[in-house]
C-alpha cells in the first residue's frame, strides 16, 4: 500500500516537472520569437550584451517561479514588503516590455494613428497606454 502511494507521488512529480518545463520553454520561445530582448538591446545600443539579457530573463523567471511556489516567509515584516515591492516592480517592467513588443510587432499604433488621423502627439498617445495600464494595475491590486 505504501509503495503504490510513493510511486504515485514520483509519477506526479515527473509529470509536474515535465509540464512546467514545457510551459516555460513555450513562453521563452514566444518571448524570443517576438524579439523582446533583442529589440530592447538594439534600442539601448547594447546588442553585444543580448545573451546576458536573455540569461537574466531566464534567471528572473526561475527565481519568480521558485518564490511563487514555495512562498518563503520573512522574519522581519518590512522585508516581505520590500521583496513584494521589488517583485511587483520588475514584473511590471517585464509585462510592459512584453506588451510594447507585441504592439510594435503587430504595428497596432501606426495603423491606429493613421486611421484616426493622428499626426502629432504619438509619443503621448503611447505613454497614455502605458499609464492607463499602470493605473488599472494599481486599482486592481490595491483596491
Amino acid at each position: 500500500m505504501y509503495l503504490s502511494g510513493w510511486i504515485a507521488d514520483v509519477a506526479l512529480a515527473v509529470v509536474g516537472i515535465a509540464s512546467g518545463a514545457l510551459v516555460a520553454a513555450g513562453m521563452f520561445a514566444f518571448v524570443t520569437m517576438i524579439g523582446v530582448v533583442s529589440r530592447m538591446a538594439a534600442r539601448t545600443k547594447s546588442i553585444a550584451r543580448a545573451m546576458l539579457y536573455e540569461d537574466m530573463v531566464i534567471i528572473g523567471a526561475a527565481a519568480g517561479n521558485i518564490l511563487f511556489h514555495y512562498e518563503p516567509t520573512f522574519r522581519a515584516l518590512w522585508m516581505g514588503s520590500v521583496w513584494q515591492g521589488l517583485f511587483g516592480f520588475f514584473s511590471g517592467v517585464y509585462v510592459g516590455c512584453l506588451s510594447i513588443a507585441l504592439a510594435e510587432l503587430l504595428n497596432v499604433v501606426p495603423i491606429f494613428s493613421r486611421r484616426i488621423k493622428l499626426h502629432r502627439g504619438l509619443a503621448a498617445f503611447v505613454l497614455s497606454f502605458a499609464f492607463g495600464k499602470l493605473a488599472g494595475s494599481v486599482i486592481h491590486f490595491f483596491w
